[in-house]
């Protein structure tokens, strides 16, 4: 099994005992795909020993945190998250006497508190703990009343943990936000989306390809991943999703100001740590009581900053031929690739 990182860049899953936990709930994901016939997704396996000079190349694909399709006003799209936030982020907004005072985004997938909910619920609580400062989150908060998660297996401790998500306090926004919890918001959406897209279609427009697999058209996300798929599928290019998988944030774009003064926001050491990403880019934070403005306008809600706001996924790509012969589209069915 390839050896998937911890997606927070630390050593906190493995401080936990929960590393190994992680990489096999992680495997399959990649398993699953790496056996859609005639897909040019592979595992990361085949990747093992490439350089620049064989042709590997890490790709980000990028689009913009704004959910295109809620088609509704900014503090409606704060109001509803589980509903009309699905670009694979997720935001918290905090106010204070009617007025925005911070604002905290997530790309993170429940599968990582999951792990940690396997291991213990000590485990778990000290994850939470580790993510948001100060937290101090109960059993019940986290599993729902009447569930003694000391007392089930490692499985129900876990999907208890997840099916409590939209009711734990520490995720919901009463009291903070963890993880991504819309529907859509999905690892497995993610593997299933670039899977069918690594098909080559050559009988229709690569941006078309969207429209006929499981990838929405209307979406910021969902098209961009997807024709990226579909090109390196045309040219012959074996992917998959680098490790460690997941949903990257990478800056604000816009013209930003703190008092009235213009700064590069994504920028330490000018934007007077109004702005910070954490977590190896899973998680930031935008204090907006340092009197952040952005275009000149004070900001009043999530959603106008998540307008703002570009992240990412990083695929890893390769000539096929350079690729052992069961990542090679085509031999999906081998028995060789059932025994990496």
């Amino acid at each position: 099994m390839f050896a998937y990182t911890d997606p927070t860049g630390s050593d906190f899953l493995k401080s936990q005992k929960a590393l190994e936990i992680y990489r096999n709930d992680i495997d399959s994901f990649y398993r699953r795909s790496a056996l859609r016939p005639n897909s040019a997704f592979t595992l990361l396996e085949a990747f093992e020993g490439l350089t620049s000079d064989k042709g590997l190349q890490i790709a980000t694909i990028s689009w913009i945190a704004f959910p295109k399709l809620a088609n509704r006003p900014f503090d409606v799209i704060d109001a509803n998250r589980f509903d009309l936030q699905d670009e694979y982020v997720e935001w918290r907004t905090e106010t204070k006497d009617g007025k925005v005072t911070r604002v905290t985004f997530t790309t993170e997938f429940p599968e990582y508190y999951q792990a940690l909910a396997k291991v213990s619920a000590d485990a778990l609580i000290a994850g939470i703990k580790n993510t948001i400062l100060g937290a101090n989150p109960t059993i019940e908060e986290l599993f729902g009343p009447g569930f003694n998660p000391r007392t089930v297996s490692a499985r129900s401790r876990s999907n208890q943990f997840r099916s409590n998500l939209q009711k734990n306090p520490w995720n919901n926004g009463q009291k903070g936000i963890l993880c991504l919890t819309q529907t859509n918001n999905t690892v497995g959406a993610l593997f299933g989306l670039v899977e069918p897209c690594a098909i080559s279609r050559l009988d229709i427009p690569a941006a078309a390809v969207c429209g006929k697999v499981s990838c929405v058209p209307g979406r910021n996300s969902d098209p961009a991943i997807c024709q990226e798929a579909q090109n390196a599928a045309r040219a012959s290019l074996g992917l998959s999703l680098q490790d460690p998988v997941g949903i990257k944030i990478q800056g604000l774009e816009g013209i930003w100001r703190i008092g009235g003064q213009a700064i590069d926001i994504n920028d330490p050491s000018e934007n007077q740590g109004a702005w910070i990403i954490s977590r190896n880019g899973r998680r930031a934070v935008l204090d907006v009581s340092k009197g952040v403005t952005i275009e000149n306008t004070p900001i009043t809600s999530g959603a106008q900053v998540a307008a703002k706001l570009a992240v990412g996924a990083d695929v890893i790509l390769a000539p096929e031929a350079v690729l052992p012969e069961w990542a090679q589209t085509g031999e999906e069915s081998s028995s060789r690739l059932l025994n990496v």
